[in-house]
């Protein structure tokens, strides 16, 4: 910290880097679970663990229930040492009435951080407090970025080479249980495993013994949250009307997301008899819920339907929206490259939703979801992975990403009707009754181009298949047959499938 802070009250914002990363960063469901549980509270379990190390009567200073206490507190009272401004977008904001005590916090936040998890760092950013919040929030925040470009991705010191190291994280070996050796970092993560969850809760989502084994990881992300907290701060200058505001603004995200997700999982329940006889055992698991920033692992063929329910939902009140990404992967795959796959599949609906084309009035951006079936893929950059696999005759063969369409904006409806998931919809269903060699084959002709595209088609309606008309369709057909194995099937169709002819 520079020298002339140390006396000074100060703003600090922290982010803890790597989140994400670190918590799908093994293949066993108790350190993934365990993760997720680790990092959910960790600035604010970080700072009440410090106000632990002081005297009792100097504690009751430091304010860190930034829900409920009152926001001027700072403001009014010379007394109080430090209180959290407010959460939100994975950053806290802190006040500090010295900036030598906040030197002393950031030192145990990032030795707490560093012993909680082994490997999970901090990024500080700390300004001079004005008068003035709106500069003060746009200083800090160019800081952050600042910080954030220069800040080396630290991590432990790696295994020598006489040392025994962990397959996935290369760390060394450094504990033994009856059944394996554990690096530190795992053993973090199983001691935070919750002791009322099932270790193989991952294993009892999948379908049925010798059915589909396959699992997804959805990320979903609210769309322009940084433009709506600037648009509503612009015109704010004051701390006292800064805090309140921006308190109110991440609650009512958080509570909106959150109350989103709790009726996304009633959704899936409802429909889980669907999916698999015995519904003793949950079919999903939240890893991540913090704020708009949502992640999922569940059972295959309950992931598309998740999605656009939340999505659909998230937009009751008008005021947000949304975009997802999927990634359907067998248990051999890795989770930390089915991560990465979905929160790319989550990038690239979002860059449809922000053409220009699609915006929606005052520029709103609707809710879009993509999808992506992992096998051998490069993760780190699904679009080059799609322009080598997916394209014929120069053009993808992909319709995806789809638009999910809201009841409360007409306007959005109608610019993207060509990307309705209705049409997606409409194909899943078709291909549910169809004979499965005949679907197959269509799947696996399509790559080939339209030449080979109008020959099968021909196929197929000297079959009796008429609803094949239009050869433009042919990218939706391919999304909906690529997902055919996962798709739950209209309960009046049931007892009309056809397998075979």
């Amino acid at each position: 910290m520079r020298a002339e802070l140390k006396n000074c009250e100060v703003l600090a914002m922290y982010d803890v880097r790597g989140i994400q990363a670190y918590i799908f960063k093994s293949n066993v469901a108790k350190e993934i679970v365990g993760a997720s549980e680790l990092v959910r509270q960790i600035i604010t379990e970080g700072l009440d663990a410090y106000i632990k190390t002081l005297p009792c009567e100097k504690s009751k200073n430091y304010l860190t229930e930034w829900k409920d206490d009152d926001p001027e507190a700072f403001l009014k009272d010379s007394s109080v040492e430090m209180q959290i401004m407010f959460i939100g977008g994975g950053n806290a904001y802190v006040l500090f009435r010295r900036g030598e005590e906040c030197q002393n916090v950031n030192k145990f936040l990032a030795e707490y951080i560093l012993n909680r998890t082994y490997s999970l760092s901090l990024a500080v950013a700390v300004v001079k407090k004005t008068e003035n919040y709106s500069e003060d929030y746009n200083a800090i925040n160019e800081e952050m970025r600042r910080i954030k470009a220069s800040m080396p991705l630290s991590m432990p010191t790696g295994a020598m080479p006489f040392m025994a190291v962990d397959s996935v994280t290369g760390y060394p070996l450094t504990e033994k249980t009856r059944e394996e050796y554990l690096c530190t970092e795992a053993k973090l993560k199983r001691e935070a495993f919750p002791e009322t969850e099932d270790e193989k809760i991952f294993d009892n989502m999948v379908t049925e013994k010798g059915d589909s084994s396959t699992l997804a990881v959805f990320h979903i992300d609210g769309n322009s949250m940084g433009k709506k907290i600037k648009d509503k701060m612009q015109k704010i200058h004051t701390y006292g009307d800064a805090v309140r505001t921006m308190r109110a603004l991440s609650i009512d995200i958080s509570d909106t997301f959150l109350e989103t997700v709790d009726e996304t999982k009633k959704y899936i329940d409802s429909i889980a008899p669907r999916v698999k006889k015995d519904t003793s055992h949950k079919l999903y698991r939240e890893i991540i819920a913090a704020g708009d920033d949502i992640t999922f692992v569940c059972n295959a063929k309950v992931a598309i339907p998740a999605v656009e329910f939340f999505l659909r939902h998230i937009s009751d009140s008008g005021e947000f929206s949304a975009c997802g990404g999927i990634a359907f992967f067998n248990s051999h795959f890795p989770f930390s490259d089915a991560y990465q796959v979905a929160e790319e599949s989550c990038s690239m609906a979002k860059a449809r939703a922000k053409e220009k084309e699609n915006r929606g009035a005052e520029d709103k951006i609707g809710n879009f979801l993509d999808f992506q079936i992992c096998t051998n893929i490069n993760a780190s950059d699904l679009k080059s992975y799609r322009a080598r696999h997916y394209q014929t005759e120069g053009e993808l063969f992909l319709a995806r990403p789809y638009y999910v369409d809201t009841p409360y904006d007409k306007v959005l409806n109608q610019k993207n009707e060509k990307y309705n998931i209705s049409r997606l919809h409409y194909w899943e269903n078709y291909f549910a009754i169809m004979p499965r060699n005949k679907a197959k084959q269509l799947r696996e002709v399509i790559p080939m181009g339209k030449n080979e595209i109008k020959r099968e088609l021909s196929f197929l309606r000297s079959r009796g298949y008429q609803e094949f008309k239009n050869l433009d369709e042919y990218k939706v057909w391919y999304d909906a047959l690529e997902i055919m194995d996962w798709h739950i099937k209209e309960e009046q169709n049931e007892n009309n499938d056809r397998t075979s002819e």
